[in-house]
This record gives structure tokens, sequence and C-alpha cells, in this order.
């Protein structure tokens, strides 16, 4: 295994005529890629346009070790500082609503960071590009969204590394080395295989928690209310959920008014894949391609159940039969039969279940 070393924060510090970098040192462990997902010399010239929130500088995060940023474990914290923010979506993308939470953020000329779901990445390849290109960060959430926490260590193992594959195959280059638990789940295992493969966890110091409802208001009230009173700290929202998408734009004009600054995090290197899990991602894809064509990608809905389920899968048993989902590129379900005399409803098949993963997920 790599050696530790000391692992260094790149601040890139942006006014409207130049950038200065500033190098401070965090303990973590070592080692970098050659490539780059993202330069962090590159910023829109908007971002620094006093009319708009924007982006006030970038940190470049070597991710070496398994570093822990943000939450209320010990993380680190301290390369924001009073009145800034990191803004992070989870469990896309979800093209409906992921271009409208773009389409927000480009209005204030801000960036974010994605932490996408492998199985929705796959679904829509094209929308992870262009979350990609237009400058935001692209991380990891697992391939299926499980309960990491209550999963066993060998089927929490292929859904961590298949997100990884998968969400990088979707993306066409190296994603961030930047992860972060389901439900905010912890598994002791997959920490210590994320810190083995030298990939930050990221927690959350304020929660949306846009999955309660779908009203934009009270997520509104629910962000600023936090972040009034703690001053700064990593975002959580969802960009599957139609109340942030209903919130984004109201909010970023506050945080805009209140003077709050945003930071973009970005990595020094690329998450590496496993070549086993690579070999799957891709005959994944080519199974998933046969299906989607038949499904209209603007037909697709996702639906995560609130709270983590799992209950009797910590002996390595698939928790994906507990989610209450509808997948992305499930066929569209049946209309309910109805009787002129007795009206009845035939309730409607349950799609809990991958048949083109059966052979990665079935042991």
């Amino acid at each position: 295994m790599r050696k530790h070393m000391v692992a260094n924060f790149n601040y890139l510090i942006w006014s409207a005529c130049c950038a200065v970098v500033i190098t401070a040192t965090f303990g973590a462990s070592t080692a970098s890629l050659a490539q780059a997902p993202i330069a962090a010399s590159q910023l829109p010239a908007c971002a620094s346009d006093g009319s708009v929130l924007g982006v006030s500088r970038i940190v470049e995060i070597d991710s070496t070790g398994g570093p822990h940023f943000g939450g209320e474990k010990g993380a680190r914290l301290d390369f924001l500082a009073d009145r800034e923010i990191v803004l992070t979506f989870d469990d896309g993308p979800l093209r409906a609503y992921t271009r409208r939470v773009l389409t927000a953020l480009a209005d204030h000329c801000t960036l974010g960071t994605f932490f996408m779901v492998g199985r929705m990445a796959a679904a829509d390849p094209a929308m992870v590009s262009e979350v990609a290109a237009r400058g935001h960060t692209v991380a990891t959430h697992t391939w299926s969204h499980k309960n990491l926490g209550a999963t066993g260590t060998a089927k929490a193992k292929q859904d961590f590394e298949l997100g990884i594959s998968a969400i990088t195959l979707a993306n066409g280059r190296p994603i961030a080395p930047f992860f972060r638990f389901p439900y905010l789940s912890e598994n002791k295992s997959i920490d210590a295989l994320a810190q083995q493969r030298n990939i930050a966890n990221f927690w959350i110091d304020i929660d949306s928690k846009d999955y309660l409802s779908k009203n934009a208001s009270a997520v509104h009230r629910r962000v600023m209310s936090q972040l009034d009173a703690r001053r700064k700290g990593i975002i959580l929202f969802h960009d599957i959920q139609p109340s942030t998408v209903g919130a984004i734009k109201g909010l970023l004009d506050e945080m805009y008014r209140k003077g709050y600054k945003v930071v973009h995090i970005v990595p020094k290197a690329g998450a590496e894949t496993v070549a086993e899990f690579d070999d799957a991602a891709d005959k994944l894809f080519s199974a998933k391609a046969k299906i989607v064509l038949n499904k209209p990608l603007a037909d697709r809905s996702v639906v995560w159940p609130v709270s983590p389920s799992g209950a009797g899968a910590g002996n390595g048993e698939s928790v994906l039969s507990q989610e209450q989902e509808e997948l992305p590129w499930a066929a569209p379900k049946a209309k309910p039969a109805v009787k002129k005399a007795k009206p009845k409803v035939v309730a409607p098949e349950q799609t809990n279940s991958f048949p083109w993963t059966s052979p990665f997920f079935d042991n």
C-alpha cells in the first residue's frame, strides 16, 4: 500500500484581475494520479462578478488517505472561513430536475459538487457529461443507493466500487475521488476501503431535508436557519427532489444578499477504478442501453425511501428489495384494471431488482 505523508490543499483565491495560490497542509496520506478530472485554474469569467453569488475561490483537495470533511464526526471543516459554503447535490442525475438546478447555478455563475448514483448515471450518461462540462465536480454516491450501514461487507464493496466505475464510464473521464455514504449511514469496512483507495469522505453541516415534502418554502427556511446559525459549512441538497428545484434560485439569491461565499472543491487527481468493476459496468451499460431506448428520458423518475432501510441486511443480504423505488429505466407500470360493477385496482408490479445486474449482485 502507499505510504503516508502530508497532503496539500491549494487555495486559489480569485479576484477580477488575478488568481493567487496559497498552499496549506493538512494530515492525510499519499499519492496522486497523473490525470486530474478538472483543471483547478478554470473558472468562468463571471465567477468574480459582484452582481451574482459566483465562486470566491477553489479548494483543490488531495484525497490521499481518505480524509473526512464536514459533519459532526471530527472531520475537517477548517478549509472554510466564516460565511463560506460548499454546495453539494446527491442522488442524480435526473434530467428534468438536474437541468433546472444547473440553470439556477449558472444564473448565479456558481459551482457545486454532484454526488451521483451509479445507476442514475448509467441511465443518462449525457447528463453526467453535461454536469461536468459546466464546471461542476462529479463525485460518487454508490451504485444503487444502498444503506451501506446495514449491508454486509461484500455487498457494500460491490455497491461502492461499481458506483465509481459506472459514473466514470458515464462521464468519459476520471471523476473526483470524493464519496458520500447514502443516508449518511457509515460502514466501517467501506470507510477503511476508501482510505486505502485514497477517496475522501464528505459529510454535511447543513441538511436541506428536501425529501420531506415538495414545499420549496420549507426547504428555503430550513437551509437558511441552519446556515445563519452555523455561518459556514457543506450544504446537502438532492437534485432529484422537486422541493430543491423550487427552492434553489431563492436560496442562492438570499445567500448572495447576506454575503455568503461559495467555495468550489475540486480534486488534485482523479479517482482510480478497479478493472473487474469496470468490466461489470461495461456489461451493465450495454444491457441498459437496450432497455433505455424504449423509455423516453422525460418519463423517468426515481424515489428513494426517506430513511435508511435494511434491517436484517447486515449479513451480506442485498437491501435492494427493501428500497421503495421507481427505476429510471424501468418499464412503465401497468394501469390499474377497473371493472364497471366493482372497481378494482390491480397493484402495480414492484420493480425491486435489476434484471441486468443479477450476475453481479446475487451472491
